[in-house]
């Protein structure tokens, strides 16, 4: 069972082996807590299973949305701890690179991956992969401007995805950069969580947290600003 809420994205997928053979999403602001579960209930009936044949739950760690990684973390977790099944968490940047070294043309070259998440006004949640998904840089917060990721950009091509992407194509204009606007979506995590399986590399069920990167920060309406004496 793979369980991915780090965007707008709420998506879920059953995996059997390397392929998956059920799989629901929906992009829709705020529609995570209403609709996961049952997006797992017809995932497991389209695939006539259930969750205690279930191996593992797998489920997206962050960085992202910091109420829709709440909501994909309970889930996931409630369901370990029902069915005694383990936990294996993966990075929502290390599945959306995954995605594009698999779901389209790779450039030649000394290539890097750049997968990227939408956060506020210029900013995005980033890493850095080459060809075989092996992360080469940490993941930051970073700000975009004309230099951003000038060092890679000036060793080969650099693929920049995800739904920070959209805005990152507006900054750079480099003739090395390539722009792949994509979801991020559980099948995506799918060959991360085989290799962490064989592994056993688990997450801790009763202390796992997600990977906000940055605090929440609650908003105040002004509405409630005008009440205050």
């Amino acid at each position: 069972m793979l369980i991915e809420t780090s965007t707008e994205v709420c998506s879920v997928a059953l995996g059997r082996g390397n392929v998956i053979i059920a799989e629901r999403e929906i992009k829709e602001h705020k529609a995570h807590a209403r609709v996961i579960s049952t997006f797992i209930e017809e995932v497991l009936a389209e695939a006539s299973s259930s969750v205690k044949e279930c191996d593992a739950v797998v489920v997206s760690e962050g960085p992202g949305s910091y109420t829709g990684l709440r909501v994909g973390v309970s889930i996931a977790k409630g369901i370990c701890y029902g069915a005694g099944i383990p936990l294996i968490a993966v990075s929502s940047l290390e599945l959306l690179a995954r995605l594009c070294l698999t779901e389209g043309d790779i450039p030649d070259g000394n290539l890097s991956v750049v997968p990227m998440i939408d956060a506020r006004r210029m900013e995005v949640y980033a890493a850095v992969y080459d060809r075989e998904c092996k992360q080469l840089a940490r993941t930051e917060a970073h700000i975009l401007t004309e230099e951003s990721f000038s060092e890679l950009l000036a060793n080969g091509p650099v693929i920049f995805t995800g739904d920070g992407a959209m805005k990152t194509q507006e900054v750079i204009k480099h003739e090395n950069a390539v722009f792949r606007i994509a979801d991020a979506t559980a099948r995506g995590m799918l060959q991360s969580a085989l290799e962490k399986y064989k592994r056993a590399e688990f997450a801790d069920v009763a202390y796992f947290e997600p990977f906000y990167l940055k605090d929440f920060i609650a908003g105040i309406s002004k509405r409630s600003l005008l009440q205050i004496p």
